[in-house]
C-alpha cells in the first residue's frame, strides 16, 4: 500500500514539474514620433513561456516564435503591418524574448487614439497568444 501511494506521488510530482510550454505575452507598449512627412511608430512586446528545443549532442537551445502585427487607426484596420519570425539558438534557455516592430505612417493619417496588436505563435508549442498597446497620434 506504501509502495504505491509513493509511486503515485512520485508520478505527479514528474507531471507537475514537466509542464507544457504555454506563450504569454506580457508589457506592451507603443509610442508615436512625429516625422516631418508622418509618424514613425515603435512598439513591442515581451514573451515568456515558449518552447526551447535542445538539440541532440549540441548544447544549443533553439527558439521559434512567428508574428504578425495589426494597426487599428481612427479610420481603419491594417491586418498584417508587419510580420517576421524570430528563430534562435543560445547555449543556456532564455526566460523571455523582446519583440520589436516599427511602422512609418504618412501624413495621411488622422490623429486620434490608435491601437498596435501582436499575434505571436510558438512554433515548436503550437501555443498563441495576443496582446495589444494604445497610442495617440497628435
Amino acid at each position: 500500500m506504501k509502495t504505491s501511494i509513493l509511486l503515485t506521488l512520485a508520478a505527479l510530482l514528474f507531471i507537475s514539474c514537466s509542464e507544457e510550454p504555454k506563450l504569454e505575452l506580457f508589457s506592451a507598449e507603443a509610442f508615436a514620433f512625429s516625422l516631418d512627412n508622418g509618424w514613425e511608430i515603435n512598439a513591442s512586446v515581451n514573451a515568456k513561456g515558449y518552447a526551447q528545443i535542445e538539440k541532440e549532442n549540441s548544447d544549443l537551445y533553439f527558439t521559434h516564435l512567428a508574428y504578425s502585427v495589426n494597426l487599428f487607426t481612427p479610420e481603419d484596420s491594417l491586418y498584417n503591418a508587419d510580420y517576421d519570425s524570430i528563430i534562435d539558438s543560445t547555449n543556456e534557455e532564455v526566460l523571455d524574448v523582446q519583440i520589436e516592430t516599427q511602422l512609418e505612417l504618412d501624413s495621411g493619417f488622422a490623429k486620434g487614439n490608435y491601437i498596435v496588436e501582436f499575434i505571436v505563435e510558438d512554433k515548436y508549442s503550437s501555443t498563441k497568444d495576443t496582446l495589444s498597446a494604445k497610442f495617440i497620434l497628435e
